[in-house]
């Protein structure tokens, strides 16, 4: 029987969606809802209350965590999407092209929100 790291990838899918459920629909809410329909006195004190938020490392490593994982979530959907559509044979190119990009994603998320 050959070994597989078919479940760490399945993990981090799982992790992905736990925490894409959980918090893209609040980021949504506070960037999209909250930010943009408050008066123009109101919205300056959100965005400051908001920059402030996302300064403190707890908060920075949660939104690297819930876009990275979201990224691996994405990876492996369409890695399976595409292995369903009968790209068998390319499985390693698949893999490697959609966990890489996966990775990118990541690493360009800590690279942003560290910037913050």
């Amino acid at each position: 029987m050959s070994r597989s790291n078919e479940a760490f990838w399945w993990s981090l899918f799982a992790a992905g969606g736990v925490l894409g459920a959980l918090f893209i629909p609040v980021f949504v809410l506070l960037t999209g809802f909250w930010l943009p329909t408050a008066e123009p006195g109101e919205a300056a004190e959100h965005y400051t209350h908001l920059a402030e938020l996302l300064g403190r490392w707890p908060v920075k490593i949660a939104v690297i965590a819930v876009i990275g994982l979201s990224c691996f979530l994405c990876a492996h959907r369409i890695r399976h999407t595409l292995m369903d559509l009968g790209l068998r044979g390319q499985a390693k190119v698949i893999s490697l092209a959609c966990y890489g990009a996966a990775i990118l994603g990541v690493l360009a998320a800590v690279l942003l929100v560290a910037r913050i």
